[in-house]
C-alpha cells in the first residue's frame, strides 16, 4: 500500500516544530499521490491564490464578530502575527493526525487525510487560539453534510473541495447543490452569498503576503521605503496614485511586525531538510508570485485576459465602447480588427498619460487627408477646448497585433504608475521639509 512513510514523518516533524508553514505544506504537495490540499494550504500561507485569500479572509472576518453570533470565544481582531501564530499550530495539530494514521497502518490516509481528520485538526487548531472552528472555510457545510447525510457525504464534498481545476467562483458553484441539499435553502443562501462577496471582493482586492514592503489590499496598502525607514499609505483606489506617510506609532508597529513576520517566513522557506528532496516551491492555484513573479497573473497576452481585478480593466471598457460605436456605425459586426484597434488605442492613451478614453473617433475627410485615416481618443467632452487627446494612423492600429499592444500597454501603465508614486513621494518630502522648516523657525 502506497502512501506515507516514516520518514516521511520525520521530514514533517522537522518542519511543523519551526514553524516552517511554507516548507511543511510544500513537501506534502510534492509527494507521490498526494491530494490537492497540501497545494490550496500554500496559498493560504502566501495569500497568493484566490482560494487561499478567500480562506484568510473569512476566517478573519468571522473572528471580529464570532461572540456576536453565538461562539463562546470573543470577537477577535487577529494581527498577522496571530495568524501566522495559528496557521504553525495547524501544523502540530494536522501533524499528530497523520501520525495516528500511520500508527494504524493506513499510510494511504496519513498522506492524504479524511475530510473529517483535516476538520478535526482544524477545530483543535483554532480553539487552541480562541477562535471559534466555523472560521475555517468549508466547516459549515461539511459539519451540515455530516449530521445530514453521514461521514460518506462529508468525504465526498471534502474531495470536490480539492479539485484545483475549480477555481474562485466555479469552486462555490460546483458545490452550490450540496450547499442546499445539507444546509437547507435559508443556511445555505446565506453561506453560498457570504463566500460570493468574499470571493468577489478578493477577485479585485487580494494581495498576496509574499512581499514584506507592500501591506494591504490593491487599492489600499502600506509601502515600506527601507532607505527612508519610513511607511508610506498608498491609496490607488480609482485609478489615481496617492501617497500619505504614517505617523501613527500603533500603525507603524503593527506594520513592523506584519514586515517581521514576512521576513521570518521568507527565512523559512530557505531552510531545507537535508533529507527533503522537494527544493522547488509548488505554485498555488491562480497565482504567479512564487519564483519572484508579480503578485498579479502575468501581463494580459488578449483581452480577455484583462478582468475586473486588472488595473486597466475601467480603460477597456471605455475604449470598446468607443471602438464598438464605430464599428456600429459603420454597419460592422466587431471582429479581430476591432480587437486590435482597441489594444491599440488603449495604449495610446495609457502612452499619452490619459485617466480615461470619453471618446474613441476616426478623422474627418479632408482636402488632404480621406475619413480615417486617424484614430483618436478623447479625454473629456468633444467640443471642449480643454480635452485632451492623443492620435495614430488607423491602419497602424488595427494592423499591430493585440500581444504587441498589450505588452506596450503594461509597459506605460507601470511607467506611469511608478512617475505618480515617484511624484507623491517628493510632495511628502516638500512638505516634511517646510514643516520642519517652520519649527525651526
Amino acid at each position: 500500500m502506497s502512501g506515507m512513510t516514516e520518514d516521511d514523518l520525520r521530514i514533517l516533524s522537522n518542519y511543523a516544530d519551526r514553524g516552517n508553514r511554507e516548507l511543511y505544506w510544500n513537501y506534502l504537495s510534492q509527494l507521490d499521490g498526494a491530494d490537492g490540499y497540501g497545494t490550496l494550504a500554500l496559498g493560504v500561507v502566501r495569500n497568493d491564490s484566490l482560494p487561499g485569500q478567500v480562506a484568510n479572509s473569512y476566517a478573519q472576518d468571522y473572528a471580529r464578530s464570532q461572540h456576536d453570533n453565538g461562539s463562546r470565544f470573543a470577537n477577535a481582531h487577529l494581527t498577522e502575527r496571530q495568524w501566522e501564530e495559528f496557521g504553525q499550530t495547524l501544523l502540530t495539530k494536522d501533524l499528530e493526525l497523520r501520525q495516528t494514521w500511520l500508527r494504524r497502518d493506513r499510510p494511504d490516509l496519513a498522506l492524504n487525510l479524511p475530510g473529517a481528520s483535516v476538520m478535526l485538526a482544524h477545530d483543535r487548531a483554532f480553539e487552541q487560539h480562541r477562535l471559534d472552528p466555523n472560521c475555517w472555510t468549508p466547516r459549515v457545510l461539511l459539519q451540515a453534510a455530516l449530521e445530514k447525510s453521514g461521514p460518506q457525504k462529508l468525504e465526498q464534498i471534502w474531495t470536490n473541495m480539492l479539485d484545483n481545476e475549480y477555481a474562485g467562483v466555479s469552486r462555490v458553484s460546483n458545490t452550490g447543490y450540496e450547499t442546499f441539499a445539507q444546509m437547507g435553502m435559508a443556511a445555505g443562501s446565506q453561506y453560498l452569498a457570504k463566500l460570493g462577496t468574499t470571493e468577489a471582493i478578493q477577485m479585485l482586492e487580494g494581495r498576496s503576503a509574499v512581499d514584506p514592503n507592500v501591506i494591504g489590499s490593491n487599492s489600499f496598502y502600506a509601502m515600506y521605503f527601507e532607505k527612508e525607514q519610513k511607511w508610506v499609505n498608498v491609496s490607488a483606489g480609482g485609478g489615481h496614485l496617492s501617497m500619505r506617510e504614517e505617523t501613527n506609532p500603533g500603525r507603524i508597529a503593527e506594520l513592523d511586525d506584519a514586515r517581521a513576520v514576512r521576513l521570518e517566513r521568507q527565512q523559512k522557506a530557505t531552510q531545507f531538510h537535508e533529507d527533503d528532496p522537494h527544493r522547488s516551491i509548488t505554485r498555488s492555484p491562480l497565482t504567479a508570485s512564487v519564483d519572484g513573479l508579480p503578485d498579479r497573473m502575468q501581463p494580459p497576452s488578449k483581452l480577455a485576459d484583462i478582468g475586473p481585478e486588472h488595473r486597466d480593466y475601467a480603460l477597456l471598457q471605455q475604449v470598446r465602447a468607443g471602438v464598438n460605436a464605430i464599428d456600429a456605425h459603420a454597419g460592422r459586426t466587431p471582429d479581430e480588427n476591432s480587437e486590435r484597434l482597441i489594444a491599440s488605442v488603449m495604449t495610446l492613451a495609457r502612452q499619452n498619460n490619459l485617466d480615461r478614453a470619453d471618446h474613441v473617433v476616426l478623422s474627418q475627410q479632408t482636402a488632404d487627408s480621406p475619413a480615417g485615416r486617424h484614430v483618436f481618443v478623447v479625454q473629456g467632452e468633444l467640443n471642449d477646448p480643454a480635452h485632451l487627446r492623443a492620435h495614430m494612423p488607423t491602419d497602424v492600429a488595427v494592423q499591430t497585433p493585440v500581444e504587441k499592444s498589450l505588452q506596450q500597454l503594461e509597459v506605460a501603465t507601470t511607467d506611469r504608475q511608478q512617475a505618480l508614486a515617484q511624484s507623491q513621494q517628493q510632495e511628502v518630502d516638500t512638505r516634511q521639509r517646510e514643516s520642519a522648516s517652520m519649527r525651526m523657525g
